[in-house]
């Protein structure tokens, strides 16, 4: 990929015609094989350097250190949340805050300041802000399978946790629903229990239950949940899959033009 020109908006440039542009005829001088610009320092050296030429290049110095100085400050005040948060032992989450923040500040520049084709202009900055929109969803993997777990979620009853503790640690297992004054559902981990259950001095026990159609109906459904959420989880890697391929594929079409 190459570095892309761009259609100049006629509204700030007025027209140029390319076709006659710097065609006209001049004497030739002299001829020969050699690098790119290696008699320019002679010819510095030859030509007489006017006042008002000195004067020209002291104040495009003075001009540059100006601007160079403001952006200094600007950059500062635009960066400064970025660069505070940043940590070194951040890889993947550095990286795409540092995109983040560049990419919103040539978006905004680009809207304000743009010189080219306004048609031209506009694909840019959708491109960009799509960009934006994809960085954000990759800076927390978790949240695509987050997401598509809640859409599963809000179809079922709201399952607690079998919790146990021990000495020194305590245990989250399985997922349960009440029904009656007992518990419908499936333990987790090796060889897991499942059905109905009661507490029976204080531990968690399978027992008889009131409605054996109703824990059979409560399993069935418990079973369908486990099925969409691992179904969910397998969307979510899809999801990121597709998120990098389209990121990818935004950046080759793109990053070249992004420019002003």
């Amino acid at each position: 990929m190459f570095l892309k020109s761009q259609p100049l908006d006629p509204k700030i440039y007025g027209k140029v015609d390319l076709d006659n542009y710097n065609k006209t005829e001049q004497k030739i001088i002299s001829q020969r094989i050699g690098k790119m610009f290696d008699d320019m320092l002679d010819e510095n050296k030859k030509r007489k350097i006017s006042l008002g030429t000195h004067l020209s290049r002291i104040w495009n110095a003075i001009k540059s250190l100006f601007y160079d100085t403001k952006y200094a400050i600007r950059n500062h005040f635009v960066w400064l949340k970025t660069i505070n948060g940043l940590r070194p032992w951040e890889g993947f989450d550095g990286m795409i805050t540092v995109m983040q923040t560049h990419i919103k500040d040539y978006i905004e520049t680009e809207e304000k300041y743009g010189h080219s084709l306004e048609e031209y202009k506009n694909e840019k900055i959708a491109t960009a802000k799509e960009t934006l929109e994809i960085l954000e969803r990759m800076k927390d993997p978790h949240e695509y399978s987050s997401r598509r777990r809640d859409e599963v979620d809000v179809k079922y009853p709201k399952y607690k946790y079998l919790i146990t503790k021990y000495e020194e640690s305590t245990s989250y297992s399985g997922n349960f629903v009440a029904q009656g004054n007992g518990w419908v559902g499936k333990e987790s981990g090796k060889d897991p229990r499942e059905g109905y259950f009661e507490f029976v001095d204080g531990k968690f026990e399978l027992a008889s239950s009131p409605d054996q159609s109703e824990t059979d109906r409560l399993l069935a459904e418990l079973t369908k949940y486990h099925e969409e959420v691992n179904n969910a989880y397998k969307q979510a890697e899809t999801d990121s899959d597709e998120d990098f391929e389209k990121l990818g594929q935004l950046f080759k079409d793109n990053l070249y033009s992004w420019w002003d």
